[in-house]
């Protein structure tokens, strides 16, 4: 930039338009660091949970070549890395670790031989196996999204995909060749077994009163979900500027000049406003459009609205013109200090197109009264930038002064046709071999002004002009640059903001929509966004709801039993429900991120279900063909696999805390993480307190025969 900078004309100078590297380079920088914390968190639990060197040295040796083999297999398929990719391996070291120590803590249940580590090994796979393939399989749906999301997701899928496979390799085959001297019995925690089978005893005893317990507070949590919890479908702003946009348009053959005059008075607002990083302009010879992007640090605060305010104001001024202001970016649609910005639209159909317009204007003055509410628009149009505006001049003429002049209507509709579209004669000329049409326009005609248009002279019989505004009520009103029609029907959209918490926002705007009663042939709904374009919104459903069919096969695989996969799979709603108290606590909204949140919760939620179930099918294999499983097994199931849920869980958290702190909840780290450790601890709980009161049968075993 420089040396380019010193052959320049003088007056000609560059500027870094956009550079992403430094922006790239930080986030980078953040998100080792993060990486590097979470590594380190895992391995303190693995020591205080382990507490022997050659242990923890093993396990973590797993997961970094699991790692290694992710990097390898990433080069060879030519699988691009991005910042969600390597976010999603940082979170993924605490599940990474999993597989190993599963296996590490099964080491101490067999001799310390070359046999007995490969026979402990062997137990646990099918454990192994089935909660690893249960995560995996909920990234296949991944390939078949469309849009930003395929784009952003894919790589992660893949990546995370290709390191549980290489973790279970390691797990079940590095562990046990190298696990000579790692059976340890310091790993247990008496104490807290102990403690723990009181607590499961108590709930076994009052099995139906614990069930019930956990029913009603998954109704009670998927209420507050429902009602309580925000959604939004804007989130995954990314990298993406707050920006204001403004642009101004001409009728076809208007002077260059008012154009150009106009979008100069837009710059002079936005050039040197605060928090103004950049103002660009760009039009035709009819239309213009500026584009002002702000600087981050100051895009989430007031400023932006300000700005959006102020040019509002400056284009209600330009007549003759369509005009639109419109705001977007991250800047508005989340708050600042105490408090936020919420937008609405209200969709008003109707057979009348007055009807409708007298309607919206009733619903306009209703949201007025709220004292909230700011920017009430009844032309709001539609969702992108454009002309979904304009402003039209009204003349009411005083048929009274009219009379007293002498002039008729016609004369009159004749001077301002004449002011207004220009043209005052035409004739045919002939250039060479071709005729043309000749139309003569009186000058200026495209940019009168309100003013220039009252003094505009109307001759009369009397040879004494009469200004049009002698005449006539000269006025301009805002109206929508189209018609719009939809099943036959007319629509004009009301917009709104509420300036206040999200939630307070999503309470006043309902009770609003239930308060609006219409004539008959007239509606009233909201206008939702539906990503034309972009159905990634569709496809992460579409994507949970195939994830959550392939962890069932996944189940019945591994266990081929249905009882088994019935009692694994009841531990998902709980996990769900966890999901819904985090963000319900977190007075957090509920977005896109959060939903591929959900979708790793849908494989993690059910690993520690199928821990506990392999250890009861364990149990109920051990008393032969027709035992079943009793009390004193369940408990005696619950405290072998209990330590090793824990820690488990403890492994997962701590790599996703330090990902989650000091992140948005409404960024996309800060809602995956979110989601995934809400889903986690109660996925834990249920498998631990909830699912063993469901393992006892319904009815007790038959005495034996003497």
């Amino acid at each position: 930039m420089a040396a380019v900078g010193k052959n320049l004309p003088v007056g000609v100078a560059l500027s870094l338009f956009n550079d992403t590297s430094q922006e790239l380079a930080r986030q980078l920088d953040d998100l080792f660091l993060r990486g590097g914390i979470a590594f380190a968190a895992v391995l303190l639990v693995l020591v205080l949970a382990l507490r022997q060197a050659r242990a923890v040295a093993l396990v973590m040796g797993s997961a970094a070549v699991a790692i290694g083999a992710t990097s390898l297999g990433l080069y060879v398929m030519h699988v691009p890395v991005n910042l969600l990719t390597l976010a999603g391996l940082g979170m993924g070291i605490g599940i990474l670790v999993q597989n190993g120590v599963v296996v590490v803590e099964r080491l101490r249940t067999e001799p310390d031989t070359p046999d007995g580590r490969a026979r402990a090994g062997r137990r646990i796979a099918p454990a192994v196996l089935g909660s690893t393939l249960t995560t995996a399989v909920v990234l296949v749906p991944f390939l078949y999204l469309q849009g930003d999301t395929r784009a952003a997701f894919v790589p992660f899928a893949t990546a995370f995909a290709l390191a549980l496979g290489s973790s279970i390799v390691t797990a079940l085959v590095m562990v046990p060749a190298l696990g000579r001297g790692t059976r340890s019995h310091a790993a247990r925690l008496p104490r807290f077994e102990r403690v723990y089978a009181r607590i499961l005893s108590f709930a076994l005893r009052w099995r139906w009163a614990t069930i019930v317990l956990a029913l009603a507070a998954l109704g009670w949590l998927g209420w507050a979900f429902v009602l309580k919890v925000p959604k939004s479908s804007f989130g995954f702003w990314g990298d993406q500027p707050t920006t204001v946009g403004a642009s101004l348009s001409f009728p076809r053959g208007s002077d260059p000049e008012s154009l150009d005059r106009g979008m100069r008075e837009f710059e002079s607002i936005a050039v040197g406003f605060p928090g103004v990083e950049r103002v660009e302009t760009s039009g035709t010879r009819d239309g213009g459009f500026m584009q002002v992007t702000f600087a981050k640090g100051s895009d989430l605060g007031p400023l932006p609205y300000q700005l959006q305010d102020e040019l509002t104001q400056r284009a209600l001024l330009i007549g003759g013109a369509q005009v639109s202001v419109q705001g977007k970016g991250p800047g508005f649609s989340a708050g600042y200090g105490g408090g936020g910005f919420s937008s609405f639209r209200i969709k008003v159909l109707g057979y009348s197109y007055l009807g409708v317009e007298q309607l919206a204007r009733d619903l306009k003055t209703r949201l007025e009264r709220i004292p909230r509410v700011r920017s009430v628009d009844i032309n709001a149009g539609g969702f992108g930038w454009g002309d979904e505006k304009s402003y039209v001049v009204t003349l009411t003429p005083d048929r009274d002064a009219l009379a007293r002049n002498g002039i008729t209507a016609v004369q009159f509709a004749g001077s301002v046709a004449r002011e207004v579209n220009g043209p005052v004669g035409a004739d045919r000329i002939t250039l060479g071999d071709e005729e043309l049409v000749l139309s003569l326009k009186a000058a200026g005609a495209r940019e009168r002004s309100l003013d220039e248009l009252r003094a505009a002279p109307v001759p009369n019989p009397a040879g004494a002009p009469v200004p049009v505004g002698a005449l006539a009520k000269v006025a301009e009103r805002e109206g929508v640059s189209r018609i719009e029609r939809e099943d036959q029907q007319y629509v004009r959209v009301v917009g709104y903001d509420f300036r206040g918490p999200d939630k307070l926002a999503q309470r006043v705007h309902e009770a609003f929509m239930k308060s609006i009663s219409v004539p008959p042939g007239y509606q009233v709904g909201d206008d939702v966004f539906d990503w034309q374009g972009d159905q990634s919104e569709h496809g992460l459903w579409l994507v949970f709801g195939v994830g959550i069919l392939l962890v069932v096969l996944s189940v019945a695989l591994v266990f081929d039993s249905v009882w088994a996969t019935v009692m694994v799979m009841l531990d998902l709603p709980l996990a769900l429900a966890g999901v819904a108290a985090a963000f319900w606590l977190a007075k957090a909204s509920f977005t896109r991120e959060a939903a591929v949140g959900v979708i790793l919760v849908a494989g993690l939620a059910v690993n520690h279900s199928i821990l506990l179930v392999d250890a009861a099918l364990a149990k109920r294999r051990s008393g032969g063909a027709r035992a079943r499983l009793s009390v004193r097994s369940i408990v005696s199931a619950c405290r072998d696999r209990a330590g090793m849920i824990v820690l488990v869980t403890a492994t997962t958290l701590a790599s996703l805390i330090p990902l989650a702190i000091g992140s948005a909840t409404n960024t996309l780290f800060g809602a995956i993480a979110l989601a995934t450790a809400g889903g986690v601890i109660a996925s834990t709980l249920g498998a631990m307190l909830v699912l063993p009161p469901i393992l006892l049968p319904l009815r007790r075993p038959p005495p034996r025969a003497r």
